[in-house]
């Protein structure tokens, strides 16, 4: 097999690579192992993963913690940047997390650096 060859297989190879990994940042929950390909996309569903799979963001900017995932509700408090938490799930743009106060809530998940 001559050069040339071998570049056209590793160039569809990794072209394949992409197109798989695109499609699974999609369907992967946080337990999963192939969480590091992608599972921090902000429309990424999953359901509540026990503690010891959870994920650890950071708040980017000021952030109200809710008591459901809408903007309906008033806010249980305001989380500041810097804030450390852990993500149960996300859905639908909400991430579900846990606060340094062993607080449970809702937060818009676009002010959360995984």
């Amino acid at each position: 097999m001559g050069t040339g060859e071998k570049i056209i297989i590793f160039l569809v190879v990794a072209v394949l690579v992409i197109i798989g990994t695109a499609t699974l940042s999609s369907q992967i929950n946080y337990g999963s192992p192939f969480a590091a390909f992608g599972g921090g996309s902000p429309s990424l569903r999953t359901a509540s993963q026990p503690a010891s799979q959870t994920r650890i963001a950071f708040v980017t900017a000021r952030l109200n913690l809710r008591p459901a995932p809408n903007q309906d509700n008033t806010p249980i408090d305001a989380l500041p940047a810097g804030t450390r938490v852990r993500v149960l799930s996300v859905t639908d743009g909400w991430a579900k997390i846990i606060d340094d106060r062993n607080r449970e809530g809702y937060v818009s998940n676009d002010y959360l650096r995984y």
